[in-house]
């Protein structure tokens, strides 16, 4: 029998394009039915909205922009469900391509809605709503965003009140914080101790363990998609609230242009006068201290058709640490100053479109600037001489960028994700200034231009197999370094029955910029340091496998995930250094080339419906580093390894005024360094007899070869509401108790002689006294009791606070 090919095909190439040709043919007896799922009064987006197929049975969830898009046959129906609304029934009477608006509005029951259905999971991402961010308790009687994610599988905190946060055995500068799909560079305030997202501003937070589809990259650890709230169309709405550390508000509602919103939040410290206050009191008055810190969140939408949105956002935060001091005698004057500042702007355009009910666009463009500035400052004039010294210091990132990302949906059984990202970066990694000085020659800018292209193929040939296959092409371009880099992506997601499924997954993924700091400092010393032919980038391998499954009526579900990871081309600092300031040559203090290894495997329940809710996490995973210059260049336990890891939420609702909410967590201590002996090293000064001083030296082990105790506490969080008709709105009271059972967990450990002066951390200058070396733990966190109060407000009721039949001061600002 002869064959004929079509030109240079082969036959394999040609059943390839003949399978590809049928999924096809199969689409075109089908409709495509695209749109958004909102609220029906707020007209915010509903993410993970559930769109269901009433012939099939099959459901697919809504994006970060409430977007959806499946393929029906016949005339059958849809149905859009969404947890705490009522489900709405669409019927189908056109066989065409149609693109809708499907406002939900919320039911009566909420808590008794179940839906189900056979959507897939998402493997290696767990997800939290703005609901789940406000029961959650925490130091402060206020929400935190990153500690509320430290108590998923697979995420760990740096160490005692942190919200900087370690995934799968990286460290916190691999993390990548998408906030509306712009990369935020720093996102702690307090040295690491809160947030810089204020939880009202947030719709959803979707956290990426592994397995990135193709349009994320630049981090190796994970990605936080954050998305934002838009602002109510129909009222003017808000709330202010006040706590122990600090005070918050937010307001939003419609604009006198036509379909646009506002909302616009603000945060501030309450402690930097009253530190300021007790400096001033205590110490003789010489001196004063003070800290603070202030966030502003802004976003203005406009969405001129059920086609377009364009959006405006704006995000200012900075932390600032502030010392004087003066002091006066007869004959002399000395004064001091400090100021310590360090913070993100960020500015963004985005336009989201949809073209037709089979291809959706997103485009941004987005300004971002972190900056940590040191200044000192010190002045002394006395009766015969004077001295003054003044210094700057700065290191910052600016980062310019343009996004475009497009969906396409070939066929009912074949989608594209694809687009591209283009950044222009500006890095000082150390820029010094001293008046009194010569010069210091400091490295001008380093410019550099990172790009990506992407192409992601979700592939269903068959009902129990998902595929997802992808690649990017990354890029990044300086003066001196080029690198052009592939990092394929595949996942594959096979469905056993409607209660079990499984998952494995790979991805490869570059980091052309690296973070030094050092742990446990209030001051950020945080600084970015880009790729060279001498720092090259940084890279990881994953690969991962997962079971999952619902039962009992889908009140519960469980996901165990394994997963093992490579590191390469890690970058620290080299020891004995903990900051670049103020040397030109800051190259030589960073240690380059290091090699890190991370597995494990993570175990997660969640109970989604009925009185008691919540969901509880275990992790068990090692994490190793070596360097060639670092602990004689043997492998050594990565500084935040954790072997154990377990967190338990629990939420109760006992009517609509009154909540209650339990977080128990516990952790293995955090590997160090331990002292094994003293020795006497002389110095280079001698005594007015000739006589060599000596100085007692610690002898250190293996590095990190012992750990602390271990970490564990108990929160508890009581939530009363209260609504006056009278008033007219709706209050809040938020009652914490932080370590309720007053445990002494450990912040670090450190070594030093046994006298009675427990915080000498250094050596004595003396041989004859040759006293023992003993361990001491410092502890930061006993039982701390907290409260926090909310006022929450809409147009019809702000009136009465102002004062009857007088326009509120709020409509005023706005309307005229």
């Amino acid at each position: 029998m002869e064959r004929y090919y079509l030109g240079f095909l082969k036959p394999h190439t040609l059943k390839i394009i003949l399978f590809f040709l049928v999924l096809g043919s199969n689409s075109l007896a089908q409709i495509r039915i695209s749109g958004f799922v909102r609220d029906s009064l707020t007209h915010e987006v509903l993410i993970g909205s559930h769109i269901i197929d009433g012939k099939t049975q099959k459901a697919i969830a809504s994006d970060n922009n409430g977007f959806f898009s499946i393929s029906v046959k016949d005339a059958y129906g849809i149905t859009v469900s969404y947890v705490g609304y009522n489900p709405k029934m669409l019927l189908v009477d056109n066989m065409q391509d149609t693109l809708i608006e499907v406002l939900l509005a919320a039911g009566s029951q909420i808590d008794e809605v179940v839906v189900k259905h056979t959507k897939r999971p998402t493997f290696n991402m767990a997800t939290l709503s703005n609901m789940e961010l406000q029961k959650i308790p925490s130091l402060g009687a206020k929400p935190d965003v990153m500690k509320a994610i430290q108590l998923l599988p697979g995420i760990q905190s740096q160490n005692e009140g942190s919200s900087l946060i370690m995934v799968r055995g990286g460290n916190p500068g691999e993390n990548l914080y998408l906030f509306d799909n712009v990369s935020l560079i720093y996102v702690n305030h307090l040295g690491g101790f809160m947030s810089v997202f204020n939880p009202d501003m947030i719709n959803n937070i979707d956290v990426y363990k592994g397995g990135f589809p193709s349009r994320f990259g630049g981090k190796l650890s994970s990605i936080m998609d954050i998305t934002q709230r838009e602002g109510n169309p129909n009222a003017i709405k808000g709330n202010f609230s006040v706590g122990v550390t600090d005070a918050s508000f937010l307001v939003e509602g419609p604009t006198p242009l036509d379909n646009t919103s506002f909302l616009l939040t603000g945060r501030k410290t309450l402690i930097d006068p009253l530190m300021a206050l007790a400096s001033k009191l205590s110490g003789g008055s010489d001196h004063i201290v003070s800290y603070g810190f202030h966030d502003i969140n802004g976003k203005l939408t406009w969405r001129p058709n059920s086609r377009n949105t364009v959006s405006i956002n704006l995000y200012q935060g900075d932390d600032y640490l502030n010392f004087w001091y003066n002091h006066s005698t007869l004959n002399a004057t000395e004064k001091a100053r400090m100021a310590n500042l360090w913070g993100n702007w960020l500015l963004s355009v985005r336009w989201n479109r949809v073209h037709s009910p089979r291809l959706y666009s997103n485009q941004s463009f987005s300004y971002v600037r972190y900056r940590l500035s040191d200044r000192q400052k010190f002045f002394y004039k006395g009766i015969n001489e004077g001295y003054e010294f003044n210094r700057r210091y700065l290191s910052s990132v600016q980062d310019i960028s343009y996004k475009a990302g497009f969906k396409y949906d070939i066929s009912n059984y074949w989608g594209v994700d694809f687009g591209f990202h283009s950044s222009w970066l500006q890095h000082k990694p150390n820029s010094t200034f001293v008046a009194n000085r010569p010069l210091v020659s400091n490295e001008s800018a380093i410019q550099s231009l990172e790009s990506a292209m992407y192409i992601d193929n979700g592939i269903t040939p068959m009902r129990w197999l998902d595929l997802r296959i992808g690649a990017r092409l990354a890029s990044f371009f300086s003066t001196s370094y080029a690198s052009l880099r592939a990092e394929p992506r595949f996942n594959i997601n096979i469905t056993l029955n409607e209660k079990h499924s499984l998952n494995t997954s790979y991805m490869d993924v570059n980091q052309y910029s690296h973070l030094l700091f050092t742990a446990g400092n209030i001051m950020s010393n945080e600084v970015w340091v880009p790729a060279s032919s001498t720092i090259p980038p940084s890279r990881t391998k994953q690969i991962t496998a997962g079971w999952r499954s619902v039962f009992h009526d889908a009140m519960f579900n469980v996901e165990i995930s394994l997963f093992h990871k490579t590191l390469s081309d890690l970058a620290t600092y080299r020891e004995g250094f903990s900051s670049l300031m103020g040397d030109e040559n800051w190259r030589a203090k960073v240690e380059s080339g290091g090699k890190g290894l991370a597995y494990g495997t993570e175990l997660f329940l969640r109970k989604n419906h009925g009185k008691w809710t919540g969901f509880a996490s275990y992790t068990w995973s090692k994490a190793t580093r070596t360097y060639t210059n670092i602990n004689n260049g043997d492998e050594f336990l990565f500084d935040y390894d954790r072997p154990h890891s377990c967190s338990i939420s629990i939420n109760r609702k006992y009517n609509d005024r009154i909540s209650f909410n339990l977080t128990w967590v516990f952790q293995s201590g955090l590997p160090f360094t331990p002292v094994i002996g003293k020795q006497l090293i002389p110095s280079a000064f001698c005594s007015e007899n000739g006589y060599p001083f000596f100085y007692e030296a610690f002898i250190y082990g293996e590095r990190n070869s012992v750990r602390m105790r271990s970490y564990h506490r108990l929160d508890l969080a009581l939530h009363y509401n209260t609504y006056s008709k009278r008033s007219g709105y709706k209050t809040q009271w938020s009652f914490a108790l932080y370590n309720a059972y007053n445990r002494r967990n450990p912040y670090y450990y450190y070594f030093t002689h046994g006298s009675a002066d427990g915080w000498n951390m250094f050596p004595t200058p003396s041989w004859a006294n040759y006293e023992p070396f003993s361990l001491y733990q410092i502890c930061f966190f006993p039982i701390i009791p907290t409260v926090s109060y909310k006022i929450i407000f809409d147009e019809n009721r702000v009136e009465p606070i102002i004062g009857k039949g007088k326009k509120s001061f709020l409509k005023r600002l706005i309307f005229h």
